[in-house]
């Protein structure tokens, strides 16, 4: 986990040693906002994320990708910033996710990551296409940008923080926001048997980080 985390700071910024799965803490944080597209038959095809950088990460990116030195980034820096952050969140799964009856579902990776620098933040944005449109008139999904390691933090501010695009009138969002101490106590069940001397399961680690994530419930059902 470390060297992985490492493998996205490098080339963006040395300001950050990533902590392992079980006791990491955010250190990058992102405004997300997140379009659930469909079309008129009520199928979901795809979903789209901005993600605002915080200013301290984004003024990292800055002092190394302005190669003309020149304070900013221009268009074609944008875009080397873009492509390194596509390679290399792709292990992560583009921290995106949408699921079906408990399972996820497949995305396409995304061809490009376009990036913006505003009022001193990074804007990265970008389209996944799921591999097979979901008919929400007979299924609900659930959908969330989440990092199982907690090292990126996406802070959703409510219901509003996720837009239905192109799908029909009688489709209906929900926001489910869990309950951090209830979240805590059932993980900790999970775990009671594990000794004082072993260390916490990797797959624990990130089961607890996906008990722990704000998801959006759509539906076009009825």
């Amino acid at each position: 986990m470390i060297a992985g985390r490492n493998a996205w700071l490098a080339g963006l910024a040395a300001l950050f040693a990533a902590p392992s799965a079980a006791d990491a803490h955010p250190h990058v944080f992102v405004e997300p906002h997140v379009e659930i597209v469909g079309n008129a038959a009520g199928e979901m095809t795809a979903i789209r994320n901005v993600w605002r950088m915080d200013e301290l990460f984004s003024s990292s990116v800055v002092v190394d990708f302005d190669k003309n030195a020149n304070g900013t980034l221009d268009p074609d820096e944008l875009d080397a910033v873009g492509e390194t952050v596509r390679k290399s969140i792709a292990e992560w799964s583009f921290y995106s996710f949408v699921q079906l009856d408990g399972k996820d579902v497949d995305l396409v990776p995304p061809e490009r990551m376009h990036t913006l620098f505003e009022d001193g933040q990074l804007i990265f944005f970008f389209e996944m296409p799921l591999k097979q449109p979901i008919d929400l008139s007979r299924h609900k999904v659930k959908v969330s940008n989440f990092d199982d390691s907690f090292f990126v933090a996406f802070d959703f501010k409510g219901a509003d923080d996720f837009q239905l695009v192109d799908l029909p009138a009688n489709c209906r969002k929900k926001l489910h926001v869990p309950d951090e101490d209830e979240a805590a106590k059932n993980w900790m069940n999970t775990i009671a048997g594990i000794g004082a001397d072993e260390a916490v399961p990797q797959d624990q680690a990130n089961a607890y980080a996906d008990i722990l994530a704000t998801r959006l419930e759509v539906s076009c059902a009825g």
